[in-house]
């Protein structure tokens, strides 16, 4: 059962088409396997937040044992994963790393698992009076990737290579996951009834639509009224003492050139690098690691508007973008360069 459909591309440029392209072709073969299953329920694009943290998953897997989230990569050429992990690919014959998308997806895992815990009163029912919990079922982590790109499967680590799986094969792969929905009963698999299936696919198709909703009420907002003609000009900057309401700092603000300010507001710590970076993401959230030094820098320049050094950056496609805990001014931080994604 399709619980939520991919959604429609809304980009401008060829690397992030040919991305949605690849999330279309495995939400089709997904379909193709689930789209008439009772037991099994899919969602795409689903954004989660939770903690101060945000995630999109590309495909969730819902079953009665548990739960695999799938991250599709539009790869043309060759695909490499060393003992440690570490992923790169060829482009026209040129190797560069990548970030793991096997570890974006045991974030986004990670990120999934807090928020249905934090709501699992809702969600599950009681096993003789005890509260059950998600955390003991069956997370699983896939990636699916171009058809056409080339494995170099021997010498990928085992646990690596499990979990990395051509379109055109991962509905297969998720059903060997999931295995028998009869037979796992008799085997002592935790699962889901039927009614905590439904609690979950309603709670996270409700959760992001919320976020969405947000989203486009803060891409909606009204420009600020521009100052009358007839109102008295300031004749003196204001005291450090006198606190700015967000009206009229968004009135004072000129419009902002994003190109230049990635360029000006992130920047390699070590040796000031701005161009040959590539923005990733770890344990303390998103960074850049510098190509030319190899240092590592946060993503967390002060806010433009208000200097404020408390802010949330959110990633959509190859644009990192910030938002201020503070004054809620949102601006972009970093922009990821073709082939760098």
């Amino acid at each position: 059962m399709i619980l939520k459909e991919k959604d429609a591309y809304s980009g401008n440029d060829e690397r992030s088409y040919y991305g949605h392209k690849q999330e279309q072709d495995v939400a089709f073969h997904l379909r193709r396997e689930f789209g008439d299953s009772e037991q099994v329920r899919i969602i795409h694009d689903l954004v989660i937040e939770h903690g101060g943290e945000r995630a999109q998953i590309d495909h969730l897997v819902i079953h009665p044992y548990g739960f695999i989230i799938i991250e599709s990569k539009s790869i043309v050429g060759e695909v490499q994963v060393n003992a440690e992990g570490e992923w790169s690919r060829s482009y026209k014959g040129n190797w560069s790393g990548m970030p793991s998308p096997i570890r974006q997806a045991e974030l986004q895992q990670d990120l999934l698992k807090a928020l249905l815990r934090d709501h699992v009163e809702q969600l599950l029912g009681k096993l003789l009076g005890i509260q059950t919990q998600v955390g003991h079922r069956e997370w699983r982590t896939l990636c699916a990737v171009s058809s056409t790109a080339i494995l170099h499967r021997k010498k990928m680590p085992k646990n690596v290579a499990d979990k990395v799986v051509k379109t055109e094969f991962v509905a297969k792969k998720a059903r060997e996951l999931i295995g028998s929905l009869r037979g796992g009963l008799l085997k002592g698999r935790a699962w889901f009834s039927q009614r905590e299936l439904e609690n979950i696919g309603t709670f996270l198709l409700e959760h992001t639509a919320a976020l969405q909703a947000r989203a486009e009420q803060q891409v909606q907002a009204p420009p600020p009224q521009e100052p009358s003609p007839s109102a008295a000009p300031v004749s003196e900057p204001a005291p450090l003492s006198y606190v700015v309401t967000d009206a009229e700092r968004a009135a004072s603000e000129p419009a902002m050139d994003t190109a230049l300010q990635t360029e000006t507001l992130l920047t390699c710590k070590q040796c000031g690098e701005a161009d040959n970076l590539t923005g990733m993401y770890g344990q303390y959230g998103y960074y850049v690691k510098c190509g030319k030094c190899s240092a590592n820098t946060a993503m967390k320049p002060p806010c433009p508007a208000c200097g404020w050094r408390s802010i949330k950056v959110s990633k959509e496609g190859p644009c990192y973008t910030a938002t201020c805990k503070k004054c809620e001014h949102q601006y972009l931080v970093y922009r990821q360069g073709e082939g760098r994604e």
